[in-house]
């Protein structure tokens, strides 16, 4: 009799820490993946996007992550690991907005939505790629996974150019003196026009034609006179 109930207990303590195992596996913390269809990705070129709730004031330059774990694959976030193309690792542990999780570039919490911890906001620097990402999760089942929700993508800040250098002006060399033309075969209207060559057999004018006008009419009053006197002998009386 002893022998049997000694058996039944065994058998009772054997099942009670079967069970007891099996719901520390299923309470235990396990990493869970993203969702494999979610990554790589940017914000911008996530397909759901939303820039509501804690990304409304969102800072210029500043992309919004937004992952949600569901109900199916565990109840609660304990810490997210977000990977970038750019060699940064954003570890979230926080659960305090005020008081988040930071590094160079990212700042995020994991926000309680209700009495379950699903839900992790992630602020990183604009037009970074998330390339990969695991979490912590409470209650994690063996084949679960948590989403990226939905981005809020900002604009990446470009650097204000510094200001060059002007440099002076090099002075301009002096423009080579033109040569001087050569004269033309027009007439220079300022100057006085050259006399014209006289032709041969021309009247000379000025002085000396008034000397020759004298000289002949000396010459032909001269004449007169001659032939009066010729014509007068001629007509008086011969003496015999």
């Amino acid at each position: 009799m002893r022998q049997r109930w000694t058996s039944r207990l065994a058998v009772v303590a054997a099942a009670g820490l079967l069970s007891l195992g099996t719901a520390t596996a299923a309470w235990a913390g396990t990493t869970l993946p993203i969702h494999s269809s979610h990554v790589p990705t940017t914000a911008a070129g996530f397909g759901s996007k939303s820039c509501t709730g804690p990304f409304a004031s969102l800072p210029a330059g500043k992309d919004g992550w937004h992952f949600v774990l569901p109900n199916a694959s565990g109840d609660d976030f304990t810490s997210l690991s977000a990977t970038f193309s750019n060699g940064t690792t954003a570890v979230v542990t926080s659960k305090d907005s005020a008081a988040p999780s930071t590094g160079t570039g990212w700042s995020g919490y994991i926000d309680n939505a209700g009495a379950s911890d699903k839900h992790v906001y992630l602020i990183t620097d604009a037009g970074w790629t998330l390339t990969a990402a695991s979490a912590d999760v409470e209650g994690a089942t063996a084949d679960g996974y948590f989403n990226l929700s939905h981005t809020c993508a900002g604009t990446p800040s470009s650097p204000s150019p510094s200001p060059s250098t002007s440099t002076s002006p090099s002075p301009s060399s002096s423009p080579e003196p033109s040569g001087t033309p050569e004269p033309s075969d027009s007439p220079d209207p300022s100057g006085t026009p050259a006399p014209s060559p006289s032709e041969p057999g021309l009247p000379v004018t000025g002085t000396a034609v008034t000397g020759i006008v004298l000289a002949g009419l000396v010459l032909v009053a001269g004449g007169a006179v001659t032939l009066f006197m010729v014509r007068r002998r001629r007509d008086l009386p011969t003496e015999a």
